[in-house]
């Protein structure tokens, strides 16, 4: 607006009082600063006209940009444009995080347990509500619509562990896992299903996982009404009823997991945990009973149960932390 008013003046002058270009802006700049130099030629009642309305014009331009940026400081805009600026660049320096594409209630009890666990994650919501949630939270989020590839790229999606779809609408789920997928196809995919039938959908799009709450709920359920202790015994697990917890502990190149069987490792009898399964790395089996006289390679992944404190000392000489 000021830029207007001083190009304005810059070629009235040069036009209605026959100056050249220097001197319209030296009378142009006078003028608006409203300091009351010398003149340069004899007013005209044209450049008189075109002097007032510089003035009125310039005045208003310059009240208009102070009570605007009194008014950003006051209402907030200004701190909040900091905090964005803050929370885009720690975006920018995330790595071998998680990309949460919705902040329904899926996605927000994701955030608090991945919060909980200490693992990096960034949400993604068009919806302005659920933004301010998440930031009063305390968590990194971004105001957009997931299925657009540059809001992917922008959470840092060449950079993530996995993404998470998570959004209300199966088909939104399908498109966010179809672009991901797109973008980067090594990527981990879990997508969330609300109905059964989306499922095999999901999974052609190339959901590597897909997680539906109303099966998981009655599932649950029907386990709590036929077998309560042992639902008892799950829920307890890890949340301060019962001292136990399961882990994974993945075998490491340069471990001495490497290369041993389970008999050899004697991890029950050096730190208390029981290992529940083995995960080979060769073809993904999953050995539910493993034998002690397997043999641990590197990438296999041991499921271990024990106390905080057992899974923790056995995780510090295993894996660092």
């Amino acid at each position: 607006m000021f830029a207007a008013v001083l190009l304005v003046g810059w070629v009235g002058y040069m036009v209605f009082g026959d100056l050249g270009p220097l001197d319209s802006l030296y009378m142009t700049v006078i003028t608006v600063a409203t300091v009351g130099y010398r003149e340069v030629a004899e007013p005209t009642t044209a450049t008189k006209i075109l002097t007032i309305g510089l003035i009125g014009a310039g005045v208003g331009a310059v009240s208009y940009a102070a009570v605007t940026g009194v008014e950003f400081v006051v209402e907030g805009h200004l701190s909040h444009y900091l905090e964005r600026r803050r929370m885009d660049r720690a975006i920018d320096n995330l790595d071998d995080h998680v990309i949460i594409c919705g902040f329904g209630r899926v996605g927000r009890n994701l955030s608090h347990n991945l919060d909980d666990e200490q693992t990096p994650f960034v949400v993604i919501d068009d919806d302005e509500g659920k933004v301010e949630d998440a930031e009063a939270e305390g968590y990194l989020v971004l105001r957009g619509d997931a299925t657009e590839e540059g809001m992917l790229e922008s959470a840092g999606l060449d950079r993530v562990r996995a993404l998470v779809a998570t959004v209300n609408s199966d088909a939104d789920n399908v498109l966010i896992t179809l672009t991901a997928k797109g973008l980067r196809p090594d990527c981990q995919v879990i997508a969330r299903a609300k109905s059964e039938e989306n499922e095999p959908k999901l999974r052609r799009a190339g959901a590597d996982r897909v997680i539906q709450p109303s099966t998981i709920g009655g599932r649950r359920i029907a386990q709590i009404l036929t077998r309560p202790v042992v639902a008892d015994f799950l829920d307890n697990i890890g949340g301060g009823g019962v001292d136990y917890t399961l882990e994974e502990v993945p075998v490491a190149l340069g471990s001495e997991l490497a290369g041993v069987t389970l008999r050899d490792a004697a991890i029950r009898k050096r730190f208390g945990v029981t290992v529940l399964a083995v995960r080979h790395a060769e073809d993904q089996r999953l050995d539910s009973h493993p034998s002690p006289d397997v043999s641990l390679e590197v990438g296999d992944t041991l499921v271990i149960m024990g106390s905080d404190d057992e899974v923790s000392a056995m995780r510090r000489h295993f894996v660092g932390h």
